[in-house]
């Protein structure tokens, strides 16, 4: 009997993927995107080693831009689409302490994406999607540091390490990971061919390694999550039966 359902399962979406013509297209995307990387702070200062700081993470817009491919299926009201994109995601992490010293830590990471998502059309041209994602960060020693370190020295004469020599440190210490995600998103495809949508990225695994240093920076789970917009332009393939 199990043997007898699956196979009536089968034959239905068989069925009904089959019926009418697929919907092949190819296209460009490109968008503005807002992103953070959680828990920074307990990866420069760990808790509890000492008082009258403040130290803050901030998200960053950037830029996202790429390539898709779109295997839609109308009478079944679906579709899957395959995608490649580059992505700038950066985070600004602030320090002040009660002593004047400030300094701004940018993660300015960029990422080659792979994925592809299942998207749902409960209306002729609006979607809502989701799918798994890989980023792969091709830019994984991309920190920048800024103090005001030499005008509290000027002021005060207290030694601090020069910018550079920080700089360099963080990039000796703190490595960017490729990383793991899941997304989330809702659109519009217009006839002309033309598409609108907004996505939300969660992520799902660790995207900043702590190396072993003598600074105390501590390894701790760093995610990425993102809110993206983004415009898109297809093409339909010539030849169906290719696909």
């Amino acid at each position: 009997m199990k043997k007898i359902i699956l196979l009536l399962l089968l034959v239905s979406t068989k069925s009904l993927f089959a019926q009418g013509d697929r919907e092949i297209t190819y296209g460009l995307f490109a968008g503005g995107i807002y992103s953070t990387m959680s828990n920074l702070p307990d990866v420069i200062v760990p808790k509890g080693i000492y008082e009258g700081y403040t130290l803050k993470e901030e998200g960053k817009f950037g830029g996202t831009a790429g390539i898709m491919i779109n295997w839609k299926y109308p009478y079944a009201k679906v579709s899957i689409q395959t995608e490649l994109s580059y992505s700038g995601q950066s985070t600004d992490l602030k320090y002040e302490d009660i002593k004047g010293l400030k300094y701004t830590m940018t993660f300015g990471y960029s990422y080659l994406n792979v994925g592809a998502q299942f998207k749902y059309y409960p209306v002729e041209g609006f979607y809502v999607g989701a799918g798994p994602y890989v980023g792969f960060n091709i830019a994984s020693d991309n920190i920048k540091y800024s103090s005001n370190s030499q005008e509290l020295f000027a002021d005060s004469g207290a030694y601090f390490e020069p910018d550079a020599n920080v700089q360099k440190v963080l990039k000796e210490s703190l490595t960017g990971k490729n990383y793991f995600y899941g997304m989330l998103s809702a659109g519009y495809e217009f006839n002309s061919r033309l598409s609108i949508g907004a996505r939300y990225t969660l992520g799902l695994t660790d995207a900043l390694a702590t190396e072993e240093n003598g600074h105390r920076y501590s390894e701790n789970k760093n995610k990425i999550n993102s809110i993206s917009l983004i415009i898109g332009y297809s093409f339909d393939f010539d030849d169906l039966a290719n696909f």
